[in-house]
C-alpha cells in the first residue's frame, strides 16, 4: 500500500534551492553523460539514492539485495548489448536534506545514466529540480505521492501506484465487503498521510461507507491508544490504518488490546508487521503476491531465496526493485546507454516483463504504469496470500 514517509517540505526546498545555487555553473558539463552511448564493452552506471543508515536502512537493504540479483542476472545474459551494468550507491538516509545532496554527486558524475530512489517521495521530492536541470533521469520506482510525477517533468518517472488511487481502491473494496462504518487512523504528515487519507475519505463519502472517527497520528509514538479509544469508540464494523508497517504493527496490538475484533484494513508487507502475532487477518490490496502462481513470479522468488536463504519472505519493496533493474536495462537497449538515450527509451518501451504487473508499459501522460492493477490479500501464518473471489 503506502510507499512514502515524511519530511518537513520547507526545508528540502531550502536545500534543493541551496543546491542549485552551488551547482550552477558544473551542470552544463556533465547534463547529457556521456555524449554517446558507451564504449564498447563499457560498464554503463546507474546510481542508487537510498537509505543505507538510520531509520529507513531497512527498505534500504532490501533494495539492494534485489538491484544485485537483477544486476547479476543482467550481466550474465550479456549487459546491455555486451556492455556490463553496474551500480554506485550513495546513502541519503532518505531524509530531504541528504537526497538533495546525492543528487548532486549524481549529476555531476558524467558516468551515471539513470539514478534510482529514493525510498520516500518525500526525500526525492526535493531533488528533482537537480535531476531535471542535470537531464537526468530519477526513477522513483517506489514514490506513490502522485507529486512526484504530477509536478515533477519529463525527468522524473515512477512504477509504484499513487496513494490516491491506493486508497480509492481500499474504500471501494471494504465497501463492498458489506461494511458500513469504518474507525481510521492516518500519519500526520503534510507530504503523504493527510493526503493519503484525504483520498480516502473522498471515496468514502462517495460511496456511502461512514467514518465514524479518524484521528491523525505520530508515526514515531509508541502509544496510540487515546486516539484508537477515540476511533472506535462508535462502534466502526472494520477499523482503517493509512499508514506503513512499522506503525501499524504497534497501532493493531494495540488496537486488539482495547478489546476491537473487527478486520483490520491495513499495515504493508514488511517484517515487523509480518511477523506481529495480531496483524494475522490484516487486509491490504498490493501489486505484488509472492504466492501467487504466476511463472514469472515463481522464478523470482525462487531466484531470490537461492541467492539469500536467510530471506524467508520477498515482499514488494524487493519485487519493485528487481523490477526497476530490468526496466531501466530495458530503457538502454532501446534508446540508449546516455542520459539522453535513456529518456527516449523510457518514452518508447512497452510490455517490459515484470514480476510485480505481469508486463509493464508506462502512461506517457502521467509517467506511472498504465492500467495498474491491485489485488486484495490477507495476512496468513505471516505471509500475505491472495483473496479469491
Amino acid at each position: 500500500m503506502a510507499r512514502n514517509t515524511r519530511r518537513i517540505a520547507f526545508a528540502g526546498l531550502m536545500a534543493t534551492t541551496a543546491a542549485l545555487a552551488l551547482a550552477g555553473c558544473s551542470l552544463s558539463a556533465s547534463a547529457n553523460g556521456p555524449s554517446a552511448g558507451a564504449s564498447a564493452g563499457s560498464t554503463v552506471y546507474f546510481g542508487v539514492s537510498s537509505a543505507t543508515t538510520g531509520q529507513y536502512a531497512q527498505y534500504g537493504e532490501q533494495f539492494k539485495k534485489a538491484f544485485d540479483l537483477a544486476v547479476e542476472e543482467v550481466n550474465k545474459d550479456g549487459g546491455i548489448d555486451g556492455h556490463p551494468v553496474a551500480l554506485k550507491y550513495e546513502d541519503s538516509q532518505s531524509d530531504p536534506k541528504q537526497s538533495v545532496t546525492v543528487a548532486q554527486k549524481f549529476v555531476n558524475d558524467p558516468q551515471i545514466s539513470l539514478v534510482f530512489g529514493d525510498y520516500s517521495s518525500a526525500a526525492s521530492i526535493p531533488a528533482s529540480p537537480i535531476y531535471t536541470a542535470g537531464k537526468l533521469l530519477q526513477y522513483g520506482f517506489n514514490n506513490s505521492n502522485p507529486d512526484f510525477t504530477a509536478k515533477g517533468t519529463q525527468y522524473q518517472w515512477s512504477s509504484a501506484i499513487t496513494t490516491s488511487a491506493s486508497y480509492t481502491w481500499t474504500a471501494d473494496y471494504i465497501k463492498k465487503q458489506g461494511v458500513d462504518s469504518i474507525g481510521v487512523t492516518y500519519l500526520n504528515t503534510a507530504d503523504w498521510g493527510i493526503p493519503a487519507f484525504q483520498a480516502f475519505k473522498a471515496e468514502a463519502d462517495k460511496i456511502g461507507l461512514k467514518i465514524t472517527d479518524a484521528e491523525a497520528i505520530d508515526p514515531t509514538s509508541d502509544d496510540y491508544r487515546p486516539s484508537l479509544t477515540k476511533a472506535v469508540a462508535g462502534n466502526p464494523k472494520a477499523f482503517a490504518h493509512v499508514g506503513y508497517g512499522p506503525d501499524a504493527a504497534k497501532l493493531v496490538t494495540q488496537l486488539r488490546a482495547i478489546g476491537f475484533t473487527g478486520t483490520f484494513y491495513g499495515g504493508q508487507d514488511e517484517q515487523s508487521f509480518d511477523a506481529t502475532p495480531d496483524a494475522a487477518g490484516s487486509v491490504i490490496g498490493t501489486e505484488f503476491v509472492s504466492t501467487s502462481t504466476a511463472p514469472e513470479v515463481q522464478a523470482f522468488v525462487t531466484a531470490f531465496k537461492k541467492k539469500y536463504p536467510e530471506e524467508k519472505e520477498v515482499t514488494l519493496f524487493e519485487a519493485g526493485a528487481y523490477d526497476a533493474l530490468h526496466v531501466a536495462v530495458a530503457a538502454a537497449k532501446k534508446g540508449g546507454t546516455d542520459r539522453a538515450g535513456i529518456l527516449k527509451g523510457f518514452q518508447e518501451i512497452k510490455d517490459v516483463p515484470s514480476v510485480v504487473y505481469g508486463k509493464l508499459s508506462f502512461d506517457q501522460d502521467t509517467r506511472r504504469p498504465a492500467s495498474p492493477q491491485l489485488t486484495p490479500t490477507v495476512l496468513k501464518d505471516g505471509a500475505w496470500v491472495a483473496i479469491e473471489g
